[in-house]
């Protein structure tokens, strides 16, 4: 007698090859649909209602023009409007600022210098260690609420391995050239130091003294946070730990737990972004030797348990790139190709 073994859909498609929406309409009789030879993708089809690169164009050259530089994208596009210079959507119009480059905070900033009204965004890449370092300066909670200790910290961004600290009472320029004078005689100059915008970031001592030693200085944005993400994310996962305390009894208090955390951050924190190695093994390169464990220990218990496993499994390989608005390779080829569809007339005008 013939025994059958009934399997889903999902199941039988993916066996056979075929669509689930191409099964489903044979099977409910869709007989009147008569498949494309060659389908075009949705974002690369003609919009009878969109606008023309000639419109696009006249939309950019409104926002950068000298006397909107100021205002937000939604003023500028009422006042245009209202000089009848568009007749798009203020939807439309923000769409295309937005693939320009050209939406967020458009304002002067307070240390621009005439005729240069916005920083251009800061993009480094990093390849291994000591290529690019991240610092700033965050708060600590004393035994007062007029008490504060400044955490003065830098941390190299491809390895997240904290390469100098100190805790002051304030905010000085000749404490952090002591700080990056003792780190650079103990790991070697970086090619690029990136910070915020704070008044001892931009000191000239600083700057010369970084100089010196062959260091490129790199800022963030004005009001843009995410430019500095690595020692933003670093405050908070210190600020937010729980034997963190809420209020340091002294400055030698602060100064001793934070030595101790940042020892074991360093040595023992398995960090998300580095694929779960620690910033020590990253920073000094023992990553690959612990990978290679990691895929032995795998192995030896797929070997023991195959029935628990879908596929063989493969441990995550260490990082090979890091950096501030950095994407890795491929995903800035796919992000290029999704832009070039969305206009091609850009690689057409280059």
């Amino acid at each position: 007698m013939a025994t059958h073994t009934w399997i889903g859909v999902k199941a039988a498609c993916a066996l056979t090859g075929l669509a689930r929406s191409t099964y489903y309409r044979i099977e409910r009789g869709y007989r009147h649909y008569k498949p494309v030879q060659d389908p075009v993708p949705h974002t690369q089809r003609f919009q009878p209602a969109a606008l023309t690169a000639t419109e696009e164009e006249v939309i950019v050259e409104i926002l950068n023009r000298e006397e909107y530089a100021d205002l937000s994208v939604q003023q500028t596009y009422w006042r245009a409007f209202d000089k009848r210079e568009i007749g798009c959507s203020p939807r439309t119009f923000y769409r295309i600022a937005a693939r320009y480059g050209t939406v967020g905070d458009r304002r002067r900033g307070h240390h621009s210098s005439p005729g240069n009204h916005s920083r251009s965004k800061p993009i480094i890449h990093a390849s291994g260690p000591g290529q690019l370092w991240s610092w700033d300066i965050t708060d600590l909670h004393g035994p007062t609420n007029d008490d504060r200790y400044k955490l003065y910290l830098a941390i190299d961004v491809f390895s997240r391995h904290p390469v100098c600290w100190r805790i002051e009472y304030t905010e000085n320029k000749p404490a952090a050239i002591d700080m990056f004078t003792t780190a650079i005689a103990e790991h070697g100059p970086p090619t690029v130091l990136h910070s915020d915008n704070g008044a001892v970031m931009r000191s000239h001592k600083l700057i010369s003294a970084l100089e010196e030693q062959g260091v490129i200085n790199s800022r963030s944005r004005p009001r843009v946070s995410n430019d500095n993400p690595f020692s933003e994310s670093l405050f908070k996962t210190i600020k937010y730990d729980l034997s963190c305390p809420d209020r340091f009894d002294s400055i030698d208090h602060a100064r001793a737990w934070t030595q101790q955390f940042l020892h074991a951050y360093a040595t023992e924190h398995r960090h998300s972004g580095l694929n779960y190695y620690t910033p020590e093994q990253v920073h000094i390169g023992t990553a690959d030797s612990v990978y290679q464990q990691r895929l032995e220990h795998r192995m030896n218990y797929y070997n023991q348990h195959p029935e628990r496993f879908r596929k063989q499994p493969t441990p995550q390989a260490p990082p090979t790139s890091a950096g501030i608005n950095h994407k890795p390779a491929e995903q800035a080829e796919q992000a290029e190709q999704a832009e070039q569809s969305k206009n091609p007339h850009l690689s057409q005008t280059g």
